[in-house]
């Protein structure tokens, strides 16, 4: 289950310029404006900020007002002392923390991509090739090499096929595998590659 929600924090407290008089007491110097930021969040964690709520209060009659009820005549100050307030930098640290997430996941699809070209441009025995019948399948197998000879492997094909991306987990053991091999050659592997029937290669030697 996903948690999600919203917070709020008191991001500063400043007084209002000195000529600036209390409507309730007309006390002049002690009005004072709080600012506070409130955020979204996931797992307690928060994502970004998305309102600055104000109050304005009066030190000496302690009597305050919400941000749209503020007098007209300390509007502007109190609007002037709002926009210069930042929600802290800690209110976008969800954010943050999945754009290094994005950040990574890009970089590790990228080396993984080179890998697998380089593995079905040089192929080894023993590498597994995740496969299924057609390019939106959900049903992966695997097929194993067993022999290279030049430009053709000879691989064994798993007898099982599971709803995971990833099924080498799972599916590599040799039991699993048949007895009978055919070979592919690596035009053959580079084209089921491009129609995305071949969608990984592990070479579990390094």
């Amino acid at each position: 289950m996903i948690i999600y929600g919203t917070n709020g924090a008191h991001v500063r407290t400043t007084p209002l310029p000195a000529d600036a008089a209390c409507p309730g007491c007309a006390t002049s110097g002690t009005m004072q404006l709080s600012v506070f930021s409130r955020y979204a969040l996931i797992y307690w964690i928060p994502l970004f900020p998305y309102s600055k709520p104000a109050v304005l209060q009066c030190g000496h009659c302690q009597q305050a007002w919400e941000e749209k009820n503020v007098p007209s005549e300390l509007r502007e100050p109190a609007r002037a002392l709002k926009k210069g307030t930042r929600a802290p930098l800690w209110h976008w640290s969800g954010l943050g923390v999945l754009a290094a997430l994005i950040g990574w996941g890009a970089i590790a699809s990228s080396q993984d991509a080179r890998a697998n070209a380089a593995y079905l441009d040089a192929p080894h025995v023993g590498d597994i090739y995740t496969v299924r019948e057609k390019d939106g399948e959900r049903n992966y197998s695997l097929l194993k090499v067993v022999s290279v000879k030049g430009p053709t492997v000879d691989v064994v094909p798993n007898e099982f096929q599971i709803n995971n991306n990833h099924p080498i987990d799972e599916l590599n053991a040799p039991a699993k595998y048949s007895k009978e091999s055919f070979a592919l050659s690596k035009f053959e592997l580079q084209i089921m590659k491009n129609k995305g029937q071949l969608t990984d290669v592990d070479r579990l030697e390094e």
